[in-house]
């Protein structure tokens, strides 16, 4: 016992004494070398202090810290006595960043990633920050092809030690590739194969598209596409042996040769599904459509696994786990296919959140959902739900989040991420006309009326010609199962100058007011009814005679005429987006008809419809076909009335025509010239510039939309561009020709032989104000008289 206390107090002997010997108190610190950094920076950057007892390892802990602030190039420590003197050479401050040889990539995009890096004017020059943006440059240049780059960092140090930085950038050309061989293939022709690749050595004009400059990416992208070819070829044990890509010196040409194993031809004798499925195992046996002794296809069978992935997401099975499991017959070349499913847990919703609704309120988000809080997670329904959201045209950006909870054994929750779009707008014009003289608009718009999802709407005109308002309001579910309430109501003084004998003035009010009920998540039905009072007063001139189709038309006499109408419609929509759709169908079929106790007796019927058909999988090009066709007619030996035709106006015009100019035009006697086209002096008559409307419409549309080049992806949403063919006309079926007039110059304004057609391109801009879009378009088809306008900018929803 004895022994041992005194071994115990040698030991604490011992180790005071090794201390004293490591460890002193420091009574000064000194720096010398310092120019742009400050004694008091240095000092927080220490682990002492004076009069702090500091052994060598709060000394090299010192160090060490020093040099994690990049700002310091050496550091050497000298004692003296009690005073430990810090010796430094600091790093360069940058003064100065140039470029040079730099092409493919501006200076403004190196400036911003060195200064990510924390390279730049005024900071001290790291050495390894300059190295990793070598590295990453280097890296970038090779993956777009060009492999013998160069990057080299020149300094200048100046006597104040601040660093000018020259950076030489040698991009090199691009590799073109000299050939491509494949060895190895049996089954399939050494073009068949190459007719996979996007790389090409092939130069025939016609095959500009495939691109003859090597890139590393693009080759490992078609091994990767032709070893899917094979293995849904049936050729179970393909395989890519080895690739050889070598670079021909002084050349920038590289050779690349593939060699390759196809095997043999692999059948599927039989599937089989294992797992605890419960009362899914009939559904789940139905999706593999899987014909015995077809042969071997990995791209089917993955769109299985993903089809029963699919309907066990839409039952609440989250994390279902299914491992196809192959039994190989080597002798038969045949395969038993074992579907593994293990379904796991099932998942309840316990709460449906919303994030980015600042405006919108809750009761607005809520009300579109489909899958319904403490019902079992399906997928289908939250999807339906995020679709609906879609729809409203005042969000975009919707995003699906799950969050598994841990409180819960099987419970999830659900955000929609959203963003709102202005809502409301206020809109001021002034123009002037050469018949309606100075003209002044105002409308206002508001689409979420105080977070409400209501709409509010309200526009005047007034000019020379024409005072009106209108007032409407929709109310998205006035009821609790999805029913709309739409109100209109609307006052109109206008004066059309149908002839040169013959002005008419129109006072218009009425209402309009109808109900849209839910059929299903992508159909609808409007029925509703319509009130319009119409007070008409014909001024005429007096002239030597008439023409019968404007003024022996009874619908132009002095009248007071009041005309109640049932108005209907059915929409259905699947478009993937309201504004800029990039999938689906809109098809809008509309309809009314004057009802019992109207002065009118007319019908009219609508129909209009767009389809969105992407091209590619990233629906950057999309087909887009729209028709638009309409028509209308009294229901007694009248003409439908004049104020009831259909017009060529912005929204449904031929592009590359001036609005209201296509269609019947109003016929003038030679005594109002300056009204005229294509005016003849031996002729009594000429055709008007304007458009009077007709009772037949047919207007067609075709359209590729395209991204716009040197655009990035994440402006797509809100810039995109296409090319476009127009076609059709306006029609007045009732046209006659006065026998004993010459009108043989003017077109048979009731033959549908007569069309109008242009091509040309657009561009839509969804802009902070709404949707703009321009136009360019080339006529391809039309009569001597018509108003070109190759130029046209329309604002609103377009097609």
């Amino acid at each position: 016992m004895l022994i041992k206390s005194f071994f115990i107090i040698f030991l604490m002997f011992f180790s005071t004494n090794v201390f004293s010997k490591n460890a002193w108190t420091i009574e000064k610190i000194q720096f010398k070398g310092l120019k742009n950094f400050s004694k008091d920076e240095v000092l927080k950057n220490i682990f002492f202090n004076v009069g702090s007892n500091v052994s060598e390892n709060d000394i090299k802990n010192s160090i060490k810290s020093l040099f994690q602030t990049g700002k310091f190039k050496t550091i050497k420590i000298v004692y003296s006595g009690k005073t430990i003197i810090f010796k430094i050479k600091e790093q360069p401050i940058i003064s100065n960043i140039t470029f040079l040889g730099n092409k493919v990539i501006k200076d403004s995009v190196l400036k911003k990633y060195l200064t990510e890096l924390g390279v730049k004017e005024g900071n001290f020059f790291n050495p390894f920050l300059n190295s990793i943006f070598v590295k990453n440059l280097k890296e970038f240049y090779s993956n777009v092809g060009r492999y013998n780059s160069n990057i080299k960092i020149l300094k200048k140090i100046s006597s104040n030690n601040k660093v000018n930085l020259k950076i030489l950038i040698y991009e090199s050309n691009l590799l073109e590739i000299n050939h491509i061989k494949i060895i190895g293939n049996n089954y399939f022709s050494q073009e068949k194969i190459l007719s996979l690749f996007k790389l090409n050595d092939d130069k025939s004009w016609w095959n500009f598209l495939k691109k003859r400059f090597y890139y590393s990416e693009q080759l490992e992208e078609d091994l990767k596409n032709l070893t899917n070819f094979y293995l849904n070829k049936g050729y179970y044990y393909f395989n890519i042996n080895k690739k050889i890509v070598h670079f021909l010196k002084n050349q920038n040409k590289v050779n690349i040769t593939v060699y390759i194993s196809e095997g043999k031809k692999y059948k599927v004798s039989n599937f089989f599904i294992n797992g605890n499925l419960l009362h899914y195992y009939q559904f789940i046996k139905n999706l593999i459509k899987i014909n015995k002794n077809e042969l071997y296809n990995k791209e089917k069978i993955t769109l299985i696994v993903k089809k029963i992935q699919r309907f066990l997401f839409e039952k609440g099975y989250i994390h279902p786990k299914i491992i196809v499991y192959p039994q190989i017959d080597f002798k038969e070349k045949k395969i038993i296919l074992n579907f593994n499913i293990d379904i796991q847990k099932r998942y309840f919703v316990n709460r449906i959140n919303f994030r980015g609704n600042e405006l919108t309120q809750d009761i607005v988000l809520r009300r579109e959902m489909k899958q319904i809080e403490g019902e079992w997670f399906n997928l289908k329904l939250i999807e339906l739900g995020k679709r609906s959201l879609e729809k409203i045209k005042f969000l975009r950006d919707i995003t699906i989040q799950k969050k598994i909870l841990s409180n819960k054994d099987n419970g999830v929750d659900i955000t929609y991420t959203l963003k709102e779009q202005p809502t409301g707008t206020l809109n001021f014009g002034l123009g002037y006309g050469r018949d309606s003289g100075l003209s002044f608009n105002t409308s206002i718009s508001q689409d979420n009326l105080f977070g409400s999802g209501n709409s509010l709407k309200a526009s005047i005109i007034k000019n020379d010609n024409q005072k009106y308002a209108d007032i409407s309001i929709i109310y998205p579910y006035f009821t609790n199962d999805g029913t709309n309430l739409n109100t209109r109501l609307f006052y109109n003084d206008f004066k059309y100058n149908i002839n040169n004998f013959s002005n008419i003035i129109k006072s218009t009010s009425g209402f309009e007011s109808d109900l849209s009920f839910l059929i299903n998540t992508f159909n609808r039905i409007n029925i509703g009814f319509g009130y319009t009072h119409n007070g008409l007063i014909n001024k005429e001139e007096k002239v030597v005679f008439k023409v019968e189709n404007t003024s022996n038309d009874k619908s132009l006499k002095d009248s007071l005429v009041d005309d109640f109408t049932l108005n209907y419609s059915l929409m259905h929509d699947t478009l993937k987006h309201f504004y800029f759709p990039i999938s689906g169908n809109q098809t809008y079929i509309s309809g009314k008809n004057t009802i019992p106790g109207s002065d009118n007796n007319f019908y009219k019927f609508l129909f209009d419809s767009e389809q969105y058909i992407p091209l590619d999988k990233e629906k950057k090009f999309i087909f887009l076909t729209h028709v638009r066709a309409g028509i209308g007619n009294s229901l007694n030996k009248e003409k439908l009335p004049f104020y009831e035709n259909f017009h060529a106006i912005n929204s449904n015009n031929i592009r590359g025509f001036r609005a209201n100019t296509i269609g019947p035009k109003k016929i003038y006697a030679n005594s109002n010239l300056e009204k005229c086209l294509g005016h003849n002096k031996e002729n009594v008559f000429c055709e008007s510039i304007d458009s009077i409307g007709g009772n037949v419409m047919l207007i067609s549309n075709l359209e590729l939309i395209t991204p716009i080049p040197l655009i990035k992806n994440k402006y797509s949403k809100f810039l995109r561009s296409s090319f476009f063919l127009d076609a059709g006309n306006i029609w007045d079926t009732m046209w006659k020709k006065k026998q004993n007039i010459n009108f043989s110059q003017f077109p048979d304004y009731s033959s549908l032989n007569n069309i109008y057609a242009s091509i040309g391109i657009s561009l839509q801009w969804f802009s902070p104000i709404g949707p703009l879009v321009f136009s360019y378009a080339y006529p391809i088809h039309k009569n001597e008289s018509t108003q070109l306008e190759a130029f046209q900018f329309n604002f609103g929803k377009n097609w």
